[in-house]
């Protein structure tokens, strides 16, 4: 029995000098002193413990090296929507719903939005807006006040598809379709959607392709938008 507990003894002074030992190698005389980290040095290992790890420090790919165009490169995954997913439509508004269209310009070089028309709200066909003949216009985008295009509030029209160089956006809904957007669809060469909570293009955005059957946590709370290729 005596030898058990000396045994056990033996164990604890053991245990406790070791301890002793390590909190000297941390702490100087003038106060806590951190331990002392060796950084490894990257290098190709000699040998491999087939039961251990090995190390492998990585440099970052930079422009020009290989590999750098397939991280940075990916294609756009909404490309080609407005023409390949909704198609080219051009011409007279045809539909049973109330709606208002509105005819946009392309967003000039050096300016932030499309100059728009005035409104035309009715059911039915809609052939002109302020004088200016659909049958030569093409359909941009259409917006629903629900998710999943129910209850059509507008359709803007505009003089040309969408392309690399033009593009269309609104930096401030009027009052009767302020906050009121929650899904949308754009046409005619136009691929993307973007989406606004606050005017000029501020604030949370949500950007999708043509087919926006919702704006999540912007429904209903879109101030600004814009489309392009």
């Amino acid at each position: 029995m005596w030898k058990r507990v000396l045994l056990i003894m033996g164990a604890i002074i053991l245990a406790g000098g070791l301890a002793i030992m390590i909190i000297n190698s941390t702490v100087s005389a003038d106060g806590i002193k951190p331990p002392k980290i060796i950084a490894p040095v990257a290098h190709k290992p000699d040998s491999i413990d087939p039961g251990g790890s090995q190390v492998v420090f990585l440099e970052p790919i930079r422009p020009g090296d290989e590999g750098w165009n397939a991280w940075n490169e990916q294609p756009d995954l909404f490309s080609d929507q407005g023409e390949a997913v909704n198609g080219f439509i051009k011409g007279t508004s045809d539909s049973a719903e109330y709606r208002c269209v509105i005819y946009l310009e392309p967003i000039k070089p050096g300016e932030t939005s499309s100059k728009a028309s005035g409104p035309v709200c009715t059911a039915g066909p809609i052939e002109s807006i302020t004088g200016i003949s659909l049958d030569s216009s093409y359909l941009i985008a259409k917006y629903y006040n629900w998710t999943n295009y129910l209850y059509r509030l507008v359709e803007y029209y505009g003089g040309s598809p969408c392309s690399p160089s033009i593009s269309y956006g609104v930096t401030d809904l009027p009052d009767n379709l302020d906050n009121k957007f929650a899904s949308g669809q754009a046409f005619s060469d136009c691929d993307h959607i973007n989406v606004y909570d606050f005017n000029n293009y501020g604030g949370p955005s949500y950007y999708c392709g043509a087919n926006c059957s919702s704006f999540y946590a912007l429904n209903d709370d879109v101030s600004s938008w814009t489309v392009g290729d």
